[in-house]
């Protein structure tokens, strides 16, 4: 007798293939909702494990949507059309220079921007105002650029050597799960001991 359930191997074997399935068909808008998704469950567990100041433990969903929001209209087209952009100028070879080459792009060129425009769009976002978010940018910018260059160096590395192209925005997105709520919980511990 055959049992009817599907096991979780198929039923996650089929997953991934409706997502390369998606991926190719229509990869920006599959990135840019999967990147808001994503955001979106980072914040939530994020704000779970480390409340924001003056929330009592309740979730705040104007942050929880500006993620999702960051997710679906910036990150994932950006990041897309970014890694689609690094692969013509620095195509991926066999070589440790070539690798060398494209994390250094990425963690120099691109990195310091991106992450001002996502502190200050979050900001905005969150209903901080321009004030507010020129604030966030000064009193953070330089503190999580360089947390960003020890900790995302080695994952880029990984993601832009070893990651096929149609998947490097999952997994970026998936450790930057982590990396959210680090830095949530972090933010947190720097705004209790002032």
């Amino acid at each position: 007798m055959s049992n009817s359930k599907p096991s979780r191997e198929n039923l996650l074997d089929k997953v991934l293939r409706e997502y390369s399935s998606l991926l190719q068909r229509r990869p920006v808008l599959t990135k840019s909702i999967s990147s808001a998704s994503i955001s979106a469950i980072g914040n939530l567990f994020s704000q779970y494990l480390a409340p924001q100041p003056g929330s009592q433990g309740r979730i705040v969903w104007r942050s929880t949507f500006a993620y999702a929001f960051f997710g679906l209209v910036v990150n994932g087209p950006v990041i897309h059309h970014f890694y689609t952009y690094l692969d013509k100028v620095l195509p991926k070879k066999k070589d440790n220079t070539s690798a060398i080459k494209r994390v250094l792009f990425d963690r120099f060129v691109f990195a310091p921007p991106y992450l001002l425009v996502y502190l200050y769009v979050i900001s905005l976002l969150e209903g901080h105002g321009t004030a507010g978010a020129k604030q966030k940018v000064k009193d953070v910018y330089w503190m999580l650029l360089k947390l960003n260059w020890k900790v995302w160096t080695f994952v880029q590395y990984f993601n832009l050597t070893y990651i096929p192209a149609k998947y490097r925005l999952l997994f970026g997105n998936l450790v930057a799960l982590i990396w959210t709520t680090y830095i949530s919980v972090k933010r947190n511990k720097m705004l209790v001991s002032k």
